[in-house]
């Protein structure tokens, strides 16, 4: 066998290697860092949709457990529904949109209590932050309420 000599191609290639371990090592080592332990509060989530059919505000109840459509994260417990007028938005002749009322719908105000952190940017909750104002759709019991906002969320007493 002949032996074969050591050239700059080979070093360039051993030292693209351990660059890659040792990139590779620093990953793992950030991923394992644990985050400052914060203690989460009881708080209280209001969440607001203009119009929902009826039947579906029928199929919640004090009680049923409450989750966020597309992260999963668990919101809480319903502690309060409160129905009313459904608010349908149309257009009139001149282009001007007015708020309506459509029958066998209605508008929904349903507040959960659950834990999260409450902090500059919003509320952390399952590792996921909200904010006042997002429209995000929620599993509540049997129900899917779509494209709501959260109005408000407050440390519960």
């Amino acid at each position: 066998m002949k032996k074969r000599k050591f050239t700059w191609i080979d070093l360039i290639i051993i030292v693209v290697v351990v660059i890659g371990i040792i990139g590779y090592r620093n990953k793992i080592a950030k991923a394992n860092v644990s985050t400052p332990n914060t203690n989460k509060e009881k708080i209280l989530i209001t969440f607001y949709i203009e119009e929902i059919p009826d039947f579906a505000i029928d199929a919640i109840n004090i009680g049923d457990p409450v989750r966020e459509s597309i992260q999963n994260a668990y919101f809480g417990e319903v502690v309060d529904i409160n129905p009313g007028d459904s608010i349908y938005w149309e257009s009139r002749e001149d282009g001007q949109l007015v708020p309506s009322s459509r029958e066998g719908y209605s508008s929904l105000y349903i507040t959960m209590e659950g834990t999260g952190i409450i902090n500059k940017d919003g509320v952390s909750i399952d590792k996921s932050v909200y904010y006042v104002g997002q429209t995000i759709s929620l599993n509540a019991g049997n129900s899917l309420l779509k494209e709501g906002r959260i109005s408000e969320v407050k440390i519960a007493e």
